[in-house]
């Protein structure tokens, strides 16, 4: 991941906090010295499913805390101090109305990733012959995600092959369809794989023109269906056994079954990475 610069944006505020990666004029007040957290340091492995006699995990990390290090760069000759650059930090943080941040790293003026989470501590070094700051954020999701969701060209849903080169890291998704047939289950499985299905059997079974909602997103899971404008939600209908389908890097294989008379509405994801 190229990044060229790191924004620090206060939630429900335009007043953004730029730290430059590369500036050898000068030019930016606040210049980014180092940067801790970003790695995936704290790998932690989660059962997905069982495959055979073994079992399968899901890699993800624990709680992130970046902590960003920047040195100030005052504009001297137009009678600015470092503590003028302070203060500014300072008011850009409390302009967040709920106390959250989100760090975007952009390459030149394209978002790549974002990060969201809470400032935990502001430091300064008041003596030192170059001042510096230092913010430690806390992030509750650790993982860098893309601004927005990524859509692909649907395929066939009888056995689809959706490949996402971008991400390192598996997650989930979301989709909504509409059935043009009355049924009394939908079953979601990788057609090359045996081992796992994910089965949504509901009470009187799926009728006509039933909007199916899913999300295997993490902290962000739900199944529903909006039948004739009302919301009926259908955790208690995934049969027993199942597993939440989720996504890997490069290519991932989906089959729906009763595809004839399934219509595709929306099937999207976030770019999910590791680290920088």
């Amino acid at each position: 991941m190229k990044i060229t610069s790191v924004e620090l944006h206060p939630d429900n505020s335009t007043d953004v906090a730029v730290f430059s990666f590369r500036d050898p004029q000068r030019l930016n007040p606040y210049n980014v010295k180092g940067i801790d957290g970003l790695d995936a340091d704290a790998i932690i492995p989660r059962y997905y499913r069982g495959s055979g006699g073994s079992s399968l995990y899901n890699f993800t990390l624990e709680k992130r805390q970046v902590v960003i290090q920047v040195q100030l760069n005052p504009n001297f000759a137009n009678n600015q101090s470092y503590s003028d650059l302070r203060d500014a930090l300072y008011k850009k943080i409390a302009s967040s109305r709920t106390g959250s941040v989100q760090l975007q790293f952009k390459n030149g003026a394209n978002v790549v990733a974002v990060l969201p989470g809470f400032i935990a501590k502001f430091e300064s070094s008041h003596f030192d012959k170059t001042p510096t700051v230092q913010i430690t954020i806390n992030c509750d999701e650790p993982m860098l995600k893309s601004p927005t969701r990524v859509s692909p060209t649907f395929g066939p849903l009888s056995d689809w092959t959706i490949r996402d080169d971008l991400s390192t890291a598996p997650h989930g998704f979301i989709f909504d369809l509409i059935l043009n047939y009355a049924d009394s289950l939908i079953e979601i499985t990788d057609p090359g794989d045996a081992s796992w299905h994910f089965e949504i059997n509901p009470n009187g079974g799926f009728l006509v023109n039933d909007h199916l909602y899913f999300s295997s997103e993490t902290n962000n899971k739900y199944l529903y269906i909006v039948r004739a404008g009302n919301t009926i939600n259908l955790i208690d209908a995934i049969f027993p056994g199942s597993v939440w389908p989720v996504m890997f890097p490069g290519a991932t294989r989906l089959g729906f079954s009763g595809y004839s008379h399934l219509t595709l509405q929306t099937f999207a994801w976030y770019t999910t990475y590791w680290g920088l």
